[in-house]
């Protein structure tokens, strides 16, 4: 049996005014997508940050491909970046407004391989129009793309770098229902062409109910694993209680 990619192991993060969350335990298989589910305020998005060490946690072990993460130091975090990244709920935060969509396209392999952008944009051609990017787009500043676009130029950059996992922070919460859907069955190819694992946060329990093998529950500072079918039946008979009879 093939090690975790991720695993968390007693991770708690504290600030002045006491615990956002504490005891945080789970492992996220390769290929697999694991959940953060909670309502706003739960300390999910301050978990996904702390697993990308964009936050540092106050305790506990974050375990990559056998590596410990928790206290690595910043220049061995910068060297494996590459390997797992990030989609924020804001799309356009990861995209600089003053360079056109090529350039945001080529920019990550040109930073770790030291190449040029013409050789970057032909090493990553058919990602680019894997993620449904046309050339008319490439020309094109992030103010002058959709939603949608925004998303899969950000798509491109991180699947680039052939990483071993993605966290997701509600990277559908800002598109059109519709556009929401054709990003997430995306994502989903991606996953089952790449074997990248996720962990997947969101606070819509139909998302995840499509998106995930498993999901922690995050409530009160405490999460609880579930499986898909489990948590499924277990939000409808939560929300179910609490609709006034």
């Amino acid at each position: 049996m093939s090690s975790p990619v991720l695993q968390l192991t007693g991770l708690s993060k504290s600030y002045g005014h006491g615990d956002i969350f504490s005891g945080i335990s789970f492992e996220v298989g390769s290929g697999k997508t694991v959940g953060l589910f909670g309502q706003s305020g739960s300390g999910k998005s301050t978990l996904g940050r702390c697993i990308m060490r964009l936050e540092d946690p106050s305790s506990g072990h974050i375990t990559m491909q056998g590596m410990e993460l928790a206290r690595m130091r910043k220049g061995k975090l910068r060297e494996l970046r590459p390997s797992f990244q990030m989609i924020f709920q804001h799309p356009e935060v990861s995209l600089n407004p003053r360079m056109t969509l090529a350039e945001s396209v080529a920019e990550p392999l040109m930073v770790h391989k030291g190449i040029g952008m013409d050789e970057a944009l032909r090493e990553i051609g058919l990602l680019i129009r894997r993620v449904g990017l046309r050339d008319e787009h490439l020309a094109r500043y992030p103010h002058q793309l959709s939603g949608g676009e925004v998303q899969r130029a950000v798509l491109s950059r991180i699947f680039s770098l052939k990483p071993k996992l993605v966290v997701a922070d509600e990277p559908t919460s800002m598109l059109d229902v519709s556009v929401q859907a054709q990003v997430l069955r995306l994502m989903q190819d991606l996953q089952a062409e790449t074997g990248v694992s996720y962990v997947f946060i969101s606070h819509d329990p139909d998302v995840m109910g499509v998106m995930c093998d498993k999901v922690l529950w995050i409530e009160q500072g405490k999460g609880v694993m579930y499986d898909r079918s489990t948590f499924i039946d277990h939000v409808k008979a939560k929300y179910t209680s609490e609709v006034p009879s």
